[in-house]
């Protein structure tokens, strides 16, 4: 919808798409890349997880979070310790979701969602 806003206010559509374009294989090359993995996380004690997932590289005990529509909002976090977390009510995404609670060095935590296959290299990763 914003796109036909800024059409009518006479922004070319070819610079709209070019954006747009740009935009998104900007995220496929990000999410194509070795090591980074897709899970939804929030902070601990949330009850809802967000709708959307946020993408992440892990390495020698630290985090870094990607999130957002060109993958640009970017925390990092170094990791304290990884445990196990029942989900009674898994997020949308990803489907096969396993719970991980992340402790960070803060002494804040994030619960997060990870597809099965990537929680085995997660705490893999951390524990090096």
């Amino acid at each position: 919808m914003i796109w036909a806003l800024l059409a009518m206010l006479g922004v070319p559509i070819w610079l709209i798409v070019g954006v747009l374009l740009s935009v998104w294989l900007s995220r496929k090359k990000f999410r194509a890349q070795d090591g980074v993995f897709a899970l939804s996380i929030r902070p601990q004690g949330e009850k809802k997880w967000p709708r959307t997932v946020a993408y992440v590289r892990c390495f020698r005990g630290v985090i870094a979070i990607n999130r957002g529509v060109a993958l640009a909002n970017t925390s990092i976090h170094e990791i304290d310790g990884v445990g196990e977390l029942k989900l009674d009510e898994p997020p949308r995404k990803p489907a096969d979701a396993v719970g991980r609670v992340l402790t960070l060095k803060d002494g804040s935590s994030f619960e997060v969602a990870i597809g099965a296959s990537d929680a085995a290299r997660l705490d893999a990763l951390i524990s090096r």
